[in-house]
């Protein structure tokens, strides 16, 4: 449904008592999405995987063609292999869609 399209994560909270939220956006491409499962699996193209937190909600900004699709979730996995920095987002409250016209 979302393969291939551009995504934008930010982090919107932080579980961490001595981290501050990062206001970093790091630009991402899906992967795979997983309805059965509710994870995003997405391939960073900006920043680095030890910038991303564990502990902290990501807002999920997906660029489709009918307008923007947006989640919350939680990284539940990430790692690097030979299609570069891998993250699986775990989606906490499910899409939301943004049309825009």
């Amino acid at each position: 449904m979302y393969d291939g399209d551009k995504a934008v994560l930010s982090m919107i909270q932080c579980q961490e008592e001595d981290r501050e939220i990062d206001g970093t956006v790091y630009k991402c491409a899906v992967i795979e999405y997983q309805k059965e499962l509710e994870q995003v699996h997405l391939l960073m193209r900006t920043g680095e995987l030890t910038d991303i937190s564990l502990d902290a909600v990501y807002e999920c900004r997906i660029q489709t063609l009918q307008g923007e699709s947006v989640c919350t979730g939680r990284i539940k996995e990430r790692y690097e292999n030979r299609a570069g920095m891998i993250l699986i987002l775990q989606i906490v409250n499910g899409f939301y869609e943004i049309n825009v016209k």
